[in-house]
């Protein structure tokens, strides 16, 4: 009992810390909104108030953006919009909800998985302490919904074969279904991923073919829309409507090209994309310091020394119940597997993989570098030493990414290219003003300005874009009492008069 009590009092002092972390200047640890985020938010606000996007389609399963955006993470920020309103909280509260979930259900996955309480506190531990798992929490990237929701899906579907309950089963086929809708990638993983698992299942008579056609039914019912998005993308058939929901069809997708499939030079291109895989692996970096930071990378670096050992330590466990015959071990070991190599295989199918496309593998390096670091344990002979060598590591590493994310990092990022590198707030300053006319430079003809405007949602005055160098010199110029330029400051430090002008991040607002 006295054991039972440690390990909870430890579970409650990480999900604490690991919340508090998460939430401490939320949503504003990064001031700056980033250009995914205002494509999404823009199309949730114009949803919950017109039922459509900013194209006019009403209800997509699946958005244009920059060039194809998913929509789960569109319908719950409309839900949250309805409800606190259009603000930036509203915006990023549906990631840092499902991040927060997410430590919950990754302890109780691993803890089932493993059948060892001690792992599933590793894994917390080393969930809660993570940069990726920090970082992608604190704004709304569309794409970061899909690890998440596989997280939960496996997880309800492990605990539906483990206690023999066919409505979590069942359950899970929503969840699996909904992943496709979270990131277009998902359109390869998990039908794949689903399909392998389920022949193993049937094969060792964990599953009837009875409960397997129902899933496949419920699965296909839920997954429809989005599988018939792709598929009349790709074969340039006009747009379905059911309803209200409209399963779009657009003329400049380009997830659809995404893949080696479409590649000029498909040998090549496979070639490129192991070399690519395995960079992004080994360096978790891909040089965007918004998607992982270059110091610390997604999981820490050490990480993959004990996630080398955590598949040591599985194949060693599956020679040995291969004489022992444990059936509930034997689909634990294959589904940490099978998520690897399938993540694996996501990477190397997907041209120009970075952090982002390969989101499923930040979750599944954990849980078995939560294994390897337990399997050091089991291992070593000396174990207090090797327990506080492990201790003293990462929280070293947790507490110098914890400072520098809270200092340097969002630094860093606002300036970033993308994010609006003091746009936003410069339309937030301009709303407070008595102005009634307000020209912005956009020389450099930057799509997101307009949806920083449209989100900032200032009916009282009028703004006026300008696209032409001279035409904004002149009104810089000749501005009026009533006006107000927002410059770029890089192309116009000739007319900044510092004892007058406001400079928000690279922007200049210029009042007469």
């Amino acid at each position: 009992m006295k054991n039972k009590n440690k390990k909870r009092i430890i579970f409650w002092i990480l999900i604490i810390i690991g919340v508090l972390v998460r939430i401490y200047k939320f949503p504003y640890a990064l001031t700056e909104i980033n250009t995914d985020e205002i494509m999404t938010a823009v199309n949730a606000k114009t949803i919950q108030s017109e039922g459509t996007d900013i194209n006019g389609i009403s209800f997509p399963v699946y958005l244009r953006g920059w060039g194809g955006q998913s929509v789960v993470l569109l319908y719950i920020m409309s839900i949250f919009m309805k409800i606190f309103g259009i603000t930036v909280f509203s915006i990023r509260l549906p990631m840092m909800l499902v991040s927060i979930i997410s430590l919950f259900v990754m302890y109780d996955l691993v803890k089932k998985l493993t059948k060892n309480k001690v792992i599933g506190l590793i894994a917390l531990g080393l969930l809660e302490a993570c940069p990726w798992h920090i970082e992608q929490s604190m704004f709304a990237l569309d794409c970061n919904m899909f690890p998440h929701f596989l997280l939960y899906s496996i997880d309800i579907l492990y605990t539906g074969l483990m206690k023999n309950k066919k409505i979590l089963i069942y359950i899970s086929m929503i969840f699996f279904s909904i992943c496709l809708y979270s990131y277009g990638i998902a359109i390869y993983f998990v039908p794949i991923f689903l399909i392998i698992l389920v022949i193993y299942l049937i094969k060792i008579k964990q599953i009837k073919t009875k409960d397997v056609v129902i899933c496949i039914g419920i699965f296909l019912i839920c997954s429809l829309p989005i599988i018939t998005m792709f598929a009349i993308n790709l074969l340039k058939i006009d747009s379905i409507k059911i309803g209200n929901i409209t399963i779009p069809y657009y003329e400049d997708l380009a997830r659809t090209k995404d893949m080696i499939f479409f590649a000029k030079n498909p040998l090549n291109q496979f070639i490129n994309n192991i070399i690519s895989t395995v960079k992004i692996l080994l360096f978790q970096s891909d040089g965007g310091e918004w998607n992982s930071s270059k110091l610390f990378g997604c999981t820490y670096r050490t990480s993959l020394i004990f996630a080398f050992l955590g598949i040591i330590y599985i194949i060693l466990k599956i020679k040995k119940d291969k004489k022992e015959n444990r059936k509930e071990e034997k689909i634990s070991y294959y589904i940490i597997l099978l998520w690897f190599f399938m993540s694996i295989f996501t990477g190397i199918i997907i041209n120009g993989t970075n952090v982002n496309r390969l989101n499923t593998m930040w979750y599944i390096l954990i849980i078995l570098a939560s294994i390897g670091i337990y399997f050091g344990y089991e291992k070593i002979k000396y174990k207090k030493a090797y327990l506080i060598s492990i201790i003293v590591i990462y929280l070293t590493l947790f507490i110098s990414f914890t400072i520098y994310y809270y200092t340097y990092f969002t630094k860093i990022v606002d300036k970033s290219g993308c994010f609006s590198r003091g746009f936003y707030q410069s339309l937030n300053y301009v709303n407070n003003l008595d102005k009634t006319n307000v020209y912005y430079d956009n020389i450099i003809n930057d799509g997101c300005l307009e949806l920083y405007i449209d989100l900032n949602n200032d009916k009282n005055k009028e703004y006026k874009e300008v696209k032409e160098k001279e035409e904004l010199e002149n009104k810089i110029k000749d501005i009026k009492q009533e006006e107000i330029v927002i410059i770029n400051s890089e192309n116009f430090k000739n007319y900044i008069k510092k004892d007058k002008d406001v400079q928000i991040g690279e922007y200049i607002l210029i009042t007469k």
